[in-house]
C-alpha cells in the first residue's frame, strides 16, 4: 500500500513538463513519418531520444528536499532505498516508454524486423543514459544532468573530438586494448553504440557489458545521496 502511495506521489512530483511531452510526442510523430518515407534507417529518432532522455531522467532531488517536496513521503522510514529505486524509476519512465514506442514502429515499418531499440547495444545505451543522467542530478536541480550533457556533445563536436571518438569505436580491435580504446567513446558518447553499428560483435557484447555496469555504478551512487542526504530545509525558491 505504502508503494503505490509512493508511486503516486512521485509521478505528480515528478511529472515532466508539457514543453518535454510534446518534443517526446513530437518524436513519436517523426518516427511514424520515416517508418514510410525511409524505413530502412530510423536511427535518428533513437539518438535524438537519447538527448530528450537526458534531460527527461533528470528531475534534480537536493534542492527540492532541502524545500520539503519529499517530507511526507520520508517521515518515518528507516530506510531511503526504496524511495530512492522509486524516484529513478519514475524519473526514467517517460523515456523508456517512449522508446518501446519507436521500437514498435520500427518493427512495423519493416514486416517486423528486430528493431534497433532492443538490440542489446542500444538498450545499453539507454539504460546507461537514463541512470547517469539521473543520478547525475540528484545533487542537483532538474535538468541538470541535460545541460550538462549537452554541453559536453557541442563541446566534442566543436573541438573535432566527437569524429576521433567514432572512429576509435568503429575501428576497435578484438583484443582487450581494442576494448578499452572502445569503451571511453561510449561512455563519454552513448549515442555511438546505435549511430555506429560497424564495431565488431565481440567487441560490442563486451561494451555492453562495460556500459550496464556503469549504469549500474550511477544508479547505486544517485541512490547511496538520497539514503544519506540531509540538511536543513529552506522556505526560498
Amino acid at each position: 500500500m505504502i508503494g503505490g502511495v509512493e508511486t503516486r506521489a512521485l509521478a505528480v512530483l515528478l511529472r515532466p513538463s508539457l514543453a518535454m511531452l510534446l518534443a517526446m510526442l513530437l518524436l513519436i510523430v517523426w518516427t511514424g513519418y520515416l517508418t514510410v518515407t525511409a524505413p530502412d534507417d530510423l536511427r535518428g529518432p533513437y539518438i535524438v531520444l537519447l538527448l530528450c532522455q537526458s534531460f527527461s531522467a533528470s528531475t534534480g532531488y537536493a534542492p527540492r528536499a532541502r524545500r520539503g517536496h519529499f517530507d511526507q513521503l520520508l517521515a518515518g522510514r528507516s530506510s531511503r532505498i526504496r524511495f530512492a529505486l522509486t524516484h529513478a524509476a519514475m524519473s526514467t519512465a517517460l523515456g523508456i516508454i517512449v522508446w518501446l514506442a519507436i521500437s514498435l514502429l520500427d518493427a512495423l515499418s519493416a514486416g517486423g524486423r528486430f528493431p534497433l531499440g532492443l538490440m542489446p547495444r542500444a538498450v545499453a545505451a539507454l539504460v546507461y543514459i537514463s541512470a547517469l543522467a539521473w543520478a547525475l542530478s540528484v545533487p542537483f536541480s532538474r535538468y541538470s544532468a541535460g545541460v550538462l550533457w549537452l554541453v559536453s556533445a557541442v563541446a566534442l563536436a566543436a573541438s573535432g573530438k566527437l569524429m576521433t571518438l567514432r572512429n576509435s569505436y568503429v575501428a576497435a580491435s578484438e583484443t582487450w586494448v581494442g576494448v578499452w580504446q572502445s569503451a571511453g567513446p561510449v561512455l563519454l558518447f552513448p549515442p555511438l553504440m546505435v549511430a555506429e553499428p560497424s564495431a565488431s560483435s565481440s567487441v560490442v557484447i563486451v561494451l555492453v557489458v562495460v556500459v550496464v555496469a556503469a549504469a549500474v555504478a550511477a544508479l547505486w551512487a544517485g541512490m547511496a545521496f538520497v539514503v544519506r542526504y540531509s540538511l536543513s530545509l529552506v522556505d526560498a525558491e
